[in-house]
């Protein structure tokens, strides 16, 4: 069965195969246009992730120093208490939400439903990956750019790669650099670290750690 990867945003193509209802294999799709049939460690460990006998399957509460099975509905009556009692004692305002890029991976619709949960209780602080780390690289392809696109390294003329390794974290843009270079793009590495991509740049400014805004 032809689906795709939910372990991280690049969605890769993967190929599963069922037997008795059960999956026993994780395969790249040799189809799909991102990863052409590869696969990182992350999905090749999907069987694992998915019945690790440590996976949560259903409300679990503390009960004398050990979790104990529960229903929904009782969790639900838990959850809904405390909220209330938070809200009662403190205000709407003292509770957030805090979200990471795994939950943006399963889907914006997700996100937005937990938002609207978070406005229906009154607080504003809806806290996720922007309000951290990925607003700044939004407002640096907006003022260099002057919006935020996609990057398309395999038709870039000139790469720069700033404190970014993606041979080590992202295999799909290591090949697509790879690629612009075997059409003459040339390639700027900016790291501390003598990294594989340093190695075969046209320029390595090896900075000293820490030493970035000077340079800029």
């Amino acid at each position: 069965m032809k689906t795709l990867c939910g372990m991280c945003p690049w969605a890769c193509g993967i190929v599963v195969s069922v037997e008795n209802e059960k999956v026993v294999r994780i395969e790249g799709d040799p189809d799909h246009p991102w990863n052409h049939g590869k696969l990182c460690p992350k999905a090749a460990g999907i069987i694992d992730y998915v019945y690790s006998p440590d996976r949560i399957k259903y409300p679990m509460k503390k009960v004398d120093g050990e979790f104990k099975r529960i229903s929904w509905d009782e969790a639900l009556d838990i959850m809904a208490a405390e909220l209330n009692k938070i809200k009662e004692n403190y205000g709407a305002k003292s509770w957030a939400v805090l979200e990471g890029m795994s939950f943006v991976c399963h889907g914006f619709t997700s996100m937005t439903l937990l938002q609207r949960f978070c406005d229906a209780y009154g607080s504003p602080n809806f806290i996720t990956p922007e309000s951290m780390c990925y607003l700044s690289r939004i407002t640096a392809n907006m003022l260099t750019l002057g919006k935020f696109p996609a990057a398309d390294p395999e038709n870039s003329k000139c790469i720069i790669l700033w404190g970014h390794n993606p041979a080590e974290s992202n295999f799909i843009t290591a090949e697509q650099i790879m690629n612009a270079r075997k059409n003459g793009a040339k390639l700027i590495v900016i790291d501390p670290r003598k990294t594989s991509f340093a190695k075969k740049a046209d320029i390595h400014a090896q900075i000293r750690p820490g030493t970035d805004c000077a340079l800029c």
